[in-house]
């Protein structure tokens, strides 16, 4: 099983493929390789122990702080401005 970090805090459950798949006491989700690929696509979600070089953004309309993409992960918002 890969083990994968969400977008959020507020990330309690993902489903993928129909099947739901719950946020461990760790703080992190547990899939398969293959659900795990699909996570990484999306741009909110990565694997446990990446390094990110960026700082993220910040979305315009709520404030929200984006690690993974350039999209709102709280209000779908798409206007997001890199954080310097």
């Amino acid at each position: 099983m890969t083990r994968m970090i969400g977008p959020d805090k507020g990330a309690v459950s993902v489903e993928i493929g129909g099947k739901e798949h719950k946020r461990h006491k760790d703080g992190t989700f547990h899939v398969d390789p293959s659900a795990a690929k699909a996570l990484r696509k999306t741009g909110d979600f990565a694997v446990v122990g990446t390094v990110f070089r960026t700082s993220g953004f910040t979305c315009s309309a709520c404030g929200f702080q984006a690690v993974f993409s350039d999209s709102c992960g709280r209000c779908g918002g798409s206007e997001m401005i890199a954080n310097a």
